[in-house]
């Protein structure tokens, strides 16, 4: 059946949503909300869905057809029926963009990014399901690449070197400064200030050890951490950095030990504590969820090949699709 002609019914709309790695173990209800926001798209062959160089505004799930995806110049993949093309772009906020030219006529479920994220605030579970499917992914790249870590520059820049305890309001200017919190309001980051401790750690000493329940971050001060995965990889997270974020975030065990290589001092936090904060304040959580699906996509970027499976999926590619070879006419990237 032609594609300007097809009607996609609601059930299929869900089974469409269902086959989303992020979106696939939601509930069947909260799939039926992201349905009711979708509107249908037609692209007949050779059309543009996307132009790299321009902010990535919707997610376009493919229901009929293939779409040609490609970044910096090269070939990502092909994505196909079940695909959600965009994805990542909407979560990262990323302004870099994706090439995607239909290369069949093609339908899809449009989801602007502004309707989800409401739709996100209404119902916060959503949210929190995303915001753990990101970090969960995160944590598969980098414990097979931990020196990627390494690699990413400070979430909050150092603060400078003393014993003194920061007050409230020196935990505030700090945290301002962080990627993730530099819009949020005064009253927000007071709160979280208020909820997070200054804790010390001598050299040597013992902070968690792989396969440990997470619950807690810290947001690192002064020193460094020595950290040991289970394959025996080793890194070092130093000041900015906010280790135990990730799998506290995506509640899995730590996947790493960490050990003070020299006298630490941080700030801990619970993560229970930042879920009601970003509750409450949702553009705070928003921004939270968009530099970790940045770093989420800078990190398998830089660790992964072109035809890497991982970087396809990101991308909303089909993983039998992958290895198609062209493009249509008028679409190479």
């Amino acid at each position: 059946m032609p594609t300007d002609s097809r009607t996609v019914g609601h059930v299929e709309r869900i089974l469409s949503l269902h086959k989303i790695p992020v979106l696939g173990t939601l509930p069947s209800a909260d799939l039926a909300s992201i349905a009711e926001i979708a509107r249908e798209r037609t692209f007949p062959r050779g059309s543009v869905l996307f132009r790299e160089g321009e902010p990535v505004q919707a997610v376009h799930v493919v229901v009929d057809g293939s779409v040609h995806i490609g970044r910096k110049g090269r070939l990502v993949g092909h994505a196909g029926p079940g695909a959600a093309v965009g994805g990542i772009g909407v979560l990262a906020r990323d302004e870099e963009g994706i090439h995607a030219v239909a290369e069949a006529d093609t339908l899809t479920l449009e989801i602007g990014g502004d309707a989800l994220f409401e739709l996100m605030e209404d119902q916060f579970s959503l949210f929190h399901h995303v915001l753990r499917e990101v970090c969960l992914q995160m944590i598969g790249v980098v414990s097979r690449f931990p020196a990627a870590l390494e690699q990413l520059p400070p979430i909050t820049p150092p603060v400078p070197t003393g014993t003194r305890e920061l007050d409230l309001v020196g935990r505030i200017m700090f945290l301002r400064e962080s990627e993730f919190f530099h819009r949020a309001s005064i009253n927000a980051l007071a709160e979280l200030s208020r909820g997070m401790l200054e804790v010390r750690y001598e050299a040597g000493q013992q902070i968690w050890t792989v396969g440990e329940p997470p619950g807690w971050v810290l947001v690192v001060l002064e020193g460094y951490l020595a950290c040991t995965t289970a394959a025996g990889f080793r890194f070092r997270l130093g000041p900015g950095t906010p280790p135990g974020g990730l799998e506290a975030t995506a509640e899995a065990p730590r996947w790493y030990s960490a050990v003070a290589e020299t006298p630490l001092v941080a700030l801990q936090g619970r993560m229970e504590w930042l879920l009601d904060l970003f509750e409450d304040n949702f553009d705070m959580g928003i921004d939270y969820l968009a530099v970790l699906s940045k770093r989420l996509l800078e990190v398998m970027e830089a660790t992964s090949a072109p035809d890497e499976e991982d970087l396809q999926l990101l991308y909303g590619c089909d993983e039998e699709e992958a290895a198609a070879p062209s493009a249509p006419d008028g679409g190479r990237s």
